[in-house]
Formats: structure tokens, C-alpha cells, sequence
């Protein structure tokens, strides 16, 4: 697609990642921002425009992803061989840079990994949920927030359950804490370590199966996998669901590829169904949603509240 207008390639960025839209000044600086699919997801997003208004960074903090945008010029306007160098110059610098954010947070993933311990099965998030470790570790989670003042200052978490995001080479790359409960400063019971990427990774649970589930979050995934016993993999959200059913039909291109979409019912265009689909649509997949709101683990949730669980 091309998209001539600064704001306009902002603006489908956000949309991409689940970022309300805001215009902000061009000063290569990070300008707070919302969650479009999520009421309590308020300053949980960024947005930066380069100063040149040649592109942008948007970042959902929430989920970890990064979309960043470029201006695409029409072939018909005259862009000297000097300035088509320099913005593509600009732009593997930018790319080189956010790969070198997304080392130094494996690093750290890896430190934090290697150093946690194994989750017990009475962790209050597991027991809320119903489901079992399946091979997650606990430690404590820290990470640097922003206060009313604007000052930063260090959020401290105790035993917080890991999940790895692993790449197709089968690198950790990142990981996402999820909290005993709500954590009250951030409004929300999971996080993404910082600086880690989440384009195209995952995790998964069970041995290899004919049949592979793909699903958005842990408990979920966890449900599925304890119910159906296939190998289920974890995507952690819908926006990067086709990434991973794009791998996996590379790597098993005769499994029967299952999408297990979250039914987002309660919200504008239910992403978790649509993304779900067109993920299913490209890679030759089915489509799984459960027949109540929210995802697979509410579900299960649902039918006990019925006395069938």
C-alpha cells in the first residue's frame, strides 16, 4: 500500500498493533499514547515520528510489538539517487538499532531464565486459571515505569511467572511476566520484558502432534493443550498469530493447523476472531472460537460455572 501522508502511515501503524491514533510532533521523541483494544491500557502505548517525516516508531507496550512505518513515495515523483540513499540509510540504521535493543533484551531474558526456578502448581495465577506449569519458571520481575511527574522509577514484582518467546532457530529471544494478580501501578496482570521483540516468536507446550493449535495467551494455550492433548503453540497475541502459523507451515507442511481465536465479542471488530481468520486464510489452516466471550480458558471456565467441568 502507499501511503504518501506522514499521519496516514502513522495512523494504519497504529491500527496494526492496537494503538489509538494521536498526532504528535516530529521531534524523534516518544509521545505517550493509548490502547485502542483495551480500556485499561491508557499511556501503554508510544509513538514517535522521525524528524526528517520520512517514517516512525509505534509501540504497544502492553503486547511488546513495534510497528515501525515509512512514508512509500509514488514512482512518479523525482527522489535525487542522493536522497533515496539517505533514506535508505536511515532506515537500516533504525533497523540496526532495534535489533541491537532486541539483543540486549535476549540477553537478559536469558539471564533471568537461566536464574528463575520452576512454578509451582499452586501459584495464584495457575490456580485462578486452572491449568498447569507446563514448564514455567517464577522470579522477581523488574522494570522501570513512568509517574504522574514524568520521573522513572524501578517497579519491583515478586514471584512472577516466565514465558519464553523462542525464535525458529530456537533462540530465547524475550520473555512476558504474568503477576500473582493485578498489579495496581500498571493496571494489569501481564508485562513484556523491555526492548524484547515478539514478531514471529512463541512458545509451546506438548510433545509433537498431527493436529497443532495456535493460540494467543498462556492460559489458554494451556487449556487447549490439557483438554486436547495436542501441541499447542503460544503466539501471545492476534497480531502475531500469521507470523507464527507462517513458520509453523514452513516447518510442518502437512500438520493440520489449527487457529484457536480468542472471541472478542465485547470489542470493535473482534481481533481475535478477524486476525485469527485471516491467519487461517493464508497458511491453509481452520479456525477454532469458542461459543461465549473471551478465550478458551473462559470457556472452560464458563462450563465449570455450568457444572460440566
Amino acid at each position: 500500500m502507499n501511503v504518501q501522508n506522514i499521519d496516514d502511515a502513522c495512523r494504519l501503524a497504529c491500527e496494526q498493533i492496537g494503538v489509538d491514533y494521536q498526532p504528535v510532533a516530529a521531534d524523534g521523541n516518544w509521545h505517550v499514547a493509548n490502547l485502542s483494544d483495551d480500556h485499561k491500557g491508557k499511556n501503554d502505548a508510544r509513538i514517535k515520528l522521525f524528524p526528517d517525516r520520512q517514517g516512525g516508531i509505534v509501540w504497544n507496550h502492553k503486547s511488546g510489538e513495534r510497528q515501525t512505518f515509512f512514508i512509500n513515495r509514488m514512482q512518479s515523483e523525482a527522489i535525487s539517487t542522493e536522497e533515496r540513499a539517505r533514506i535508505e540509510g536511515e532506515k537500516r540504521r533504525r533497523e540496526a538499532e532495534l535489533l541491537q535493543r532486541h539483543n540486549k533484551a535476549a540477553k537478559r531474558a536469558k539471564s533471568l531464565w537461566d536464574n528463575a526456578s520452576p512454578a509451582p502448581a499452586n501459584h495464584p495465577y495457575l490456580v485462578r486459571k486452572h491449568v498447569k506449569p507446563h514448564g514455567l519458571r517464577v522470579a522477581t520481575w523488574e522494570r522501570l515505569i513512568q509517574q504522574p511527574d514524568r520521573k522513572h522509577c524501578k517497579l519491583v514484582v515478586e514471584n512472577v511467572l516466565l514465558v519464553p518467546l523462542y525464535n525458529a532457530v530456537g533462540e530465547l529471544r524475550s520473555l512476558q511476566a504474568i503477576f500473582p494478580e493485578i498489579c495496581p501501578e500498571l493496571g494489569r496482570d501481564k508485562d513484556m520484558l523491555a526492548g524484547g521483540g515478539l514478531a514471529g516468536l512463541f512458545w509451546w507446550l506438548g510433545a509433537k502432534s498431527d493436529t497443532v493449535l495456535i493460540g494467543e495467551g498462556f492460559a489458554t494455550c494451556a487449556t487447549l493443550h490439557e483438554e486436547t492433548r495436542h501441541r499447542v503453540y503460544i503466539a501471545f497475541t492476534a497480531n502475531n498469530l500469521l507470523a507464527v502459523g507462517r513458520l509453523l507451515r514452513e516447518k510442518l507442511p502437512d500438520a493440520e493447523l489449527v487457529f484457536c481465536a480468542d472471541n472478542d465479542t465485547k470489542t470493535l471488530g473482534n481481533p481475535g476472531l478477524t486476525k485469527a481468520t485471516e491467519a487461517a486464510q493464508e497458511v491453509g489452516g481452520g479456525v477454532a472460537v469458542p461459543p461465549v466471550h473471551g478465550d478458551f480458558n473462559d470457556y472452560a471456565a464458563w462450563l465449570r460455572e455450568q457444572g460440566n467441568g
